[in-house]
């Protein structure tokens, strides 16, 4: 992992945990305990998997207290929400009261802000389309207005058993692969000049054509999220992140990670997603 930026924005550090699950989940106390360097106590699979993914982003670096946080979720914790409706309404109890407090997906980012002294303010968006982009706009906005000057931007996606059933929730096809994922990335105001990037939202498929026209055809890579595998736009060139990965909520926030992991120096991704419904959203990595 090197720094890059993300348009205007300089990525201080990324990284990622995914993991293809279809039996017996992976037991993830002995990754976290390997990446975090201590155990957490009482937290279940989606809290580790954010530690874990914030953990690798950060890479033992120390981020500046007031660094905020801006989490994202497809579906949220599932596994502390089964329990819970399981206890209230199969079993006619009240709920465990840490489990319910857990259902909030937002203890996610206290335990990321408790794990690596953070401070700042904390947000987390739940929603299966566009839920990265916004958790990323969200930043944005608040670097160039000069309120934050660091920002730790994750997701995270947990797969429940029995994973038949889970399929069926995620809408997915009986053997569909489906995988656990949390992707982060740190982002500062401080780096190289240049204006902080576009992340933008797109009410027509015509209104981002003529946005996309201003790019580079030499020099940037499409990148397609779900439901977008045959367009290309006005862009030849594609980046594929979604072929041979297991399907998860947000992947869309794992492409900016795979990209400059793969991409050579001056190049550009311009990623683009749909909520399936007409409307776009967009935003741009360069190398």
């Amino acid at each position: 992992m090197t720094e890059a930026r993300i348009a205007g924005a300089y990525i201080k550090g990324w990284g990622d945990y995914v993991c293809e699950e279809g039996g017996e989940l992976t037991d993830l106390k002995p990754i976290l305990k390997a990446t975090l360097g201590q155990p957490v106590r009482r937290i279940g699979r989606f809290i580790s998997l954010a530690l874990i993914g914030a953990a690798r982003c950060l890479e033992g670096k120390t981020p500046p207290p007031d660094t905020a946080v801006y989490f994202t979720t497809g579906s949220g914790d599932f596994e502390v929400t089964v329990e819970v409706m399981e206890h209230l309404f199969r079993d006619g109890f009240p709920p465990k009261p840490l489990s319910f407090i857990n259902t909030v997906s937002n203890a996610a980012c206290f335990y990321v802000a408790k794990s690596f002294g953070l401070t700042g303010r904390s947000t987390c968006i739940g929603s299966r389309a566009f839920g990265f982009e916004t958790a990323l706009q969200l930043a944005l906005l608040d670097l160039k207005m000069g309120t934050i000057r660091s920002a730790l931007i994750g997701s995270a996606d947990i797969v429940l058993q029995p994973v038949a059933i889970h399929r069926q929730r995620l809408a997915q096809a009986p053997d569909a692969p489906l995988g656990e994922a949390a992707h982060w990335l740190w982002l500062t105001a401080d780096g190289e000049g240049g204006a902080l990037p576009d992340c933008r939202f797109f009410a027509s498929r015509e209104d981002l054509m003529a946005w996309m026209g201003g790019f580079d055809p030499d020099s940037t890579v499409l990148g397609l999220g779900e439901g977008l595998d045959d367009d290309r736009f006005s862009l030849s060139r594609t980046f594929d992140y979604r072929t041979g990965r297991p399907y998860y909520d947000s992947r869309t926030a794992a492409a900016p990670s795979a990209f400059l992991t793969q991409a050579g120096s001056g190049e550009t991704m311009l990623h683009v997603s749909t909520d399936g419904a007409g409307r776009y959203a967009a935003f741009t990595v360069r190398r």
